[in-house]
C-alpha cells in the first residue's frame, strides 16, 4: 500500500499535494502506537490549516482494519472529508467469524467514509451487499504503477529465473511453489527460484532442503524498490501462487516490464488477466498444475513472448499512472465539491 502512494507522490495528480503518514511503521509492534499518534496529530493539524485536505486511508485487514478505522473517525469528527481505500485480500472471510460488536464497529468504518474504493467487483458487491455501504459511495478503480526502472534484458543462454515477490505469508502459496518445482517433470530441469520478501524463511529453507531443490532457491529477503526493479528485470517468469489475493501491484509491475506471469485466478485478477493469453492460471493449492505451468513457461518460449506482449498490452491499458492519479484526483475533488465545508488536498 505504501508503494501505491509513492508512486502517486512521484507521479503527482495536477495540483495535489500528497503527505504520506504511516500509521503503524515498519519496526516493532511496540511502536505502533507512536506511529498512530503521529499519524492522528497529522489529521489535526490538516483540519486547522487553511486550505482543503482528504485523508486517504489505505486500509489492509486485522489491525490495520482498527488502526485506520480510529484515524477515519477522527476525521470525520473533525469535518475533514474521508476516502477509504480499501486493498485486504482475506477481509470477506475474516467478517463473518468477527464479533456482532466488531461486525457493527467495522460496518460503521465503512459507511462513515466520504467514498470507499475498491480493486473489484467481490469486494464492491460486499461493502453493498454485507455491510451496508451505499452503491454510490462505492467505486472500482484498478491501481496504477510506474514502469519499472530497470531495464529487461533476458539472455539466452542463462539459468531460466523464477522469481517470487511477495511478503512470506502461508497465504501467498510458497510451499506450493518449492513442492511444484521439486516435480519429477522438472528434474533435471536448469532452472533457479529467486524468492524476494519479508518474513521468517526457516520453515521454507527446511521444506527446500527436504526437497532436495535447496541448491536452486535463493532466500533473498526483503528488497528496496532499486533492488525489486532489478530482480524483475532479471527474472523470466513471476510467479504467484497465492491462495488469496486483492490485485497484487507485482503483478502490475511485472506486466509493465513484459515479464510472464503464473498466478491462480483469485481475488480481482481474473478481472484483468486471461488465462494462457497475460497470465498462465492455476487453482489455489494445485500443485500438479502448477508444476506443470513452471515447465511449460521453462520449455516454451512461444507462450513466454505471447505473455509477455499481452501483459506489456495490458499495462497500458488499466495500470498506468496519468488515469489512476486523474481518477483519484477526481474522488478528491468530489469530496470537497461547494456542498460541503473544504475542498482537496490529502493529508
Amino acid at each position: 500500500m505504501g508503494r501505491i502512494m509513492a508512486y502517486l507522490a512521484a507521479h503527482g495528480a495536477d495540483g495535489i499535494r500528497f503527505e504520506m503518514v504511516e500509521s503503524r511503521g515498519g519496526g516493532a509492534a511496540v511502536v505502533s502506537p507512536w506511529h498512530l499518534l503521529r499519524a492522528a496529530a497529522r489529521i489535526v493539524a490538516a483540519s486547522l490549516r487553511p486550505a482543503p485536505a482528504v485523508v486517504h486511508v489505505n486500509m489492509a485487514e486485522r489491525s490495520s482494519i482498527l488502526r485506520k478505522g480510529l484515524l477515519l473517525t477522527l476525521a470525520r469528527a473533525l469535518g475533514v472529508p474521508t476516502l477509504l481505500h480499501l486493498h485486504a485480500a482475506e477481509i470477506m472471510l475474516l467478517y463473518p467469524r468477527l464479533g456482532w460488536w466488531a461486525r457493527a464497529a467495522m460496518r460503521a468504518v465503512f459507511r462513515g467514509a466520504g467514498v470507499c474504493v475498491v480493486l473489484g467487483e467481490p469486494w464492491r458487491a460486499w461493502l453493498c451487499d454485507e455491510v451496508g455501504v451505499a452503491a454510490a459511495r462505492i467505486v472500482v478503480l484498478r491501481n496504477g504503477v510506474a514502469v519499472p526502472a530497470a531495464r529487461r534484458s533476458v539472455q539466452a543462454a542463462r539459468v531460466f529465473t523464477f522469481l517470487f515477490l511477495g511478503n512470506l505469508l502461508a497465504r501467498k502459496g510458497l510451499p506450493d511453489l518449492l513442492h511444484a518445482l521439486a516435480a519429477p517433470r522438472l528434474a533435471g530441469s536448469a532452472w533457479r527460484l529467486v524468492v524476494a520478501g519479508g518474513g521468517d524463511a526457516t520453515s521454507l529453507r527446511r521444506l527446500a532442503l527436504g526437497l532436495n531443490i535447496d541448491s536452486q532457491v535463493n532466500f533473498a529477503g526483503w528488497l528496496d524498490r532499486a533492488a525489486t526493479d532489478a530482480a524483475l528485470a532479471d527474472a523470466d517468469a513471476l510467479v504467484l501462487p497465492s491462495r488469496h489475493e486483492a490485485l497484487p501491484l507485482v503483478l502490475l509491475e511485472a506486466a509493465a516490464m513484459g515479464v510472464p506471469v503464473i498466478t491462480t485466478p483469485v481475488g480481482a485478477i481474473p478481472e484483468l488477466f486471461c488465462d494462457d493469453l497475460s497470465a498462465l492460471f492455476v487453482a489455489p493449492g494445485d500443485r500438479e498444475a502448477l508444476a506443470a505451468a513452471l515447465y511449460r513457461l521453462l520449455t516454451d518460449p512461444v507462450c513466454r513472448a505471447r505473455l509477455s506482449r499481452n501483459g506489456r498490452a495490458l499495462y497500458q491499458r488499466e495500470f498506468t499512472m496519468p488515469p489512476f492519479a486523474a481518477a483519484l484526483r477526481g474522488l478528491y475533488i468530489g469530496l470537497t465539491a461547494p456542498t460541503r465545508p473544504k475542498s482537496a488536498r490529502p493529508a
